[in-house]
């Protein structure tokens, strides 16, 4: 019988942790922001769930926007601090899951007055 992923469970974890960094959104990017956010951070777990008998795997990706500059100029200075204080709470373990093995993606504009970073990692429950 196969067990049950714990997506709801992962997720709420992830959002208490990564709210001590920023505003954190579940699992996209809002249509709009209020004027006073200057970052903010998206989590998801997209794709497949694998059941591997004795553990389940997926993948995590968070999304790491920081404001832009007056005529959509890239704080990179922002945005790397972001992803430095995402990175530092790797491996993250609880009692549900381990995130391990960080990848960053550029990103870009998302021509809403934001850049961003991506970071993929693998997620394995306990």
């Amino acid at each position: 019988m196969a067990k049950k992923f714990p997506r709801k469970d992962i997720l709420q974890s992830l959002y208490t942790i990564l709210s001590s960094i920023s505003k954190v959104y579940i699992p996209n990017r809002p249509s709009s922001t209020p004027d006073s956010e200057s970052d903010f951070i998206v989590i998801d777990i997209p794709g497949t769930m694998k059941d591997q008998n004795a553990y389940q795997e997926a993948s995590l990706r968070i999304d790491l926007f920081k404001k832009d500059f007056t005529g959509n100029i890239e704080d990179v200075n922002g945005l790397q601090g972001l992803y430095e204080e995402v990175i530092a709470l790797f491996p993250i373990v609880t009692d549900t899951f381990t995130a391990i093995s960080p990848r960053l993606v550029a990103g870009g504009s998302d021509d809403k007055g934001f850049h961003y970073l991506m970071i993929y990692a693998n997620i394995l429950t306990n």
